[in-house]
């Protein structure tokens, strides 16, 4: 299904689509942290989208993952992720990919794991939480982060855009048993639109 975001939004997309396609094929740690600064002020400006320009008023709010730009001919895949109120993702990795993870509207709690390199036995380390408003990014390039992501509104809704360096169509979900050991469940990372110009 293909969504076009309004007219308002269109230099927007295509400046971010600029950047993204200036990224090297295989980024050093500050090119991926000078892209989120670049992406950062690309969040601040007027034409940026926020959440009601990918909301659908019926359909229920849901998570949704809208993509951007992206595929197995690139090095890199972007998406913006629609956040209902409230919402909640569980503790997951990104399959080793770096990633850029930006918000746009609203806010996001983000709290950080090292994962350790058994999956068969993960061994979750909670390193931090970080709050993150308008422009601000969580940023990660070891393959062994996971994360959980929460909208902090109960009330309204949040977006943000997502890169990764490469496509994230697999990830594995971290559950805690009942005496406190995680178990790492593979998952299909489903994306819902692609987003035109």
């Amino acid at each position: 299904m293909n969504f076009h975001l309004g007219a308002s939004h269109q230099r927007w997309l295509i400046d971010v689509r600029r950047e993204l396609a200036a990224l090297s094929p295989s980024p050093t740690v500050a090119a991926i942290e000078q892209l989120s600064d670049r992406l950062a002020q690309e969040a601040l400006q007027l034409d940026a989208p926020r959440s009601a320009a990918l909301e659908d008023a019926n359909a229920p709010a849901r998570y949704r993952r809208h993509l951007l730009a992206g595929g197995n001919e690139l090095s890199y895949s972007a998406l913006l992720i629609s956040w209902p109120a409230a919402h909640r993702t569980p503790i997951h990795d990104h399959a080793g990919l770096w990633g850029i993870e930006l918000v746009l509207d609203g806010a996001l709690e983000v709290e950080e794991y090292a994962t350790g390199s058994d999956l068969a036995a993960p061994q979750l380390v909670r390193q931090r939480a970080l709050m993150l408003g308008v422009g601000d990014a969580a940023v990660f390039t070891g393959r062994r982060y996971a994360h959980r992501c929460r909208n902090l509104s109960s009330t309204r809704p949040a977006l943000s855009l997502h890169v990764y360096g490469g496509v994230l169509d697999r990830y594995h979900v971290f559950q805690a048993d009942p005496q406190g050991r995680f178990n790492a469940r593979p998952r299909h990372a489903r994306v819902d639109t692609a987003l035109g110009v």
